[in-house]
């Protein structure tokens, strides 16, 4: 734990060092990283799944403000539906239109949900997404969560039916059949019980894992990652067999236990207290008595190191002085 606490103390205190240099650097790479999943599991679109591309966009993003940053995320998945279903990218942008006229214009920092569920999903940790939104927001991150899951459906029903969808947009001619092929697609898309049933596991996560982190209890934090990592264990294994669901067993035990090890690592780096030292104070005004419990936080200085130098030459002696008589 100590020495948890201190690397995080060295870090912060490395980063705010060079935060001119490391804060573009981190964002380049996690864009790259980001646009490279997108290109391995969507990537029709080849204009913009060109690595030169891809690069440059990276780099353009990392000097953009996060909300920048997310919109060109979505506007990459919207861009890869088009060269698959014109209908299907027509939908995906009504979508995120209305979330961001409606919801992300209020709470922007909500935002990165759209971009980070989908990736979570490619890197089969989907699980740690509704704990980390429950520990570090609020239950208003459902809608974003919800949001992202929806997209990331969709992507993956492209994805295994991109024939059949192309097949219906090719043969949309008239305002008629278009509505019919949109229909067509919606129905495909869901269709499909994996979808709902992850909705309502994440958005009871979350709220399970906001409303126990709340508590005044000791290691409320602690708690609310065990119990929201049990929750979705049991709810993905006993849904996956109510609702006929296909999910692969041995991927939700192994996503679920590294989201666990994940968003443990993160609330102690966030969240470190020393319950040891609690105190209760109470007080009170004209018109209230007050009962305070107070938790102090464990701070821990990064070391410094100091080096000696030693200088191993000798000094010449002085010459003795002769005195006059």
């Amino acid at each position: 734990m100590i020495g948890l606490m201190t690397l995080k103390e060295k870090v912060k205190n490395i980063y705010a060092e060079h935060e001119f240099i490391l804060q573009p650097v981190l964002k380049f790479i996690f864009s790259f990283l980001a646009l490279v999943l997108f290109k391995l599991n969507i990537g029709y679109a080849p204009v913009i799944n060109n690595w030169a591309v891809i690069a440059g966009m990276a780099v353009i993003m990392a000097f953009l403000p996060k909300r920048v940053d997310v919109i060109i995320a979505i506007f990459v998945m919207i861009f890869d539906i088009y060269y698959v279903s014109l209908e299907l990218a027509g939908v995906v942008t009504v979508i995120f239109i209305v979330l961001l006229v409606l919801f992300l214009r209020f709470t922007p920092k909500q935002g990165i949900f759209l971009v980070l569920v989908p990736l979570a999903f490619y890197l089969k940790i989907p699980y740690v997404i509704p704990i980390v939104a429950g520990i570090v927001s609020t239950p208003v991150a459902i809608v974003s969560v919800t949001f992202g899951t929806i997209i990331y459906f969709l992507i993956d029903v492209v994805n295994k039916n991109s024939d059949a969808i192309a097949t219906i947009s090719k043969n949309a001619n008239g305002s008629k059949e278009t509505i019919s092929a949109v229909s067509s697609i919606v129905n495909i898309a869901t269709s499909n019980p994996n979808m709902y049933l992850t909705i309502i596991a994440f958005a009871i996560t979350i709220a399970l894992v906001y409303g126990i982190k709340r508590k005044s209890m000791d290691h409320s934090w602690e708690i609310a990652v065990v119990v929201g990592s049990i929750f979705e264990l049991v709810v993905f294994l006993v849904g996956g067999i109510l609702f006929d669901a296909k999910f692969s067993i041995l991927w939700v035990i192994i996503g679920c236990v590294l989201s666990f090890i994940i968003a443990y690592l993160l609330q102690l780096l966030v969240f470190s207290v020393d319950y040891s030292r609690t105190e209760n104070t109470q007080f009170e005004d004209d018109e209230y008595y007050y009962y305070v419990k107070a938790v102090p936080k464990i701070n821990v200085t990064a070391p410094e190191m100091n080096v000696k130098r030693i200088n191993a030459q000798r000094r010449k002696k002085s010459a003795p002085v002769r005195r006059e008589r």
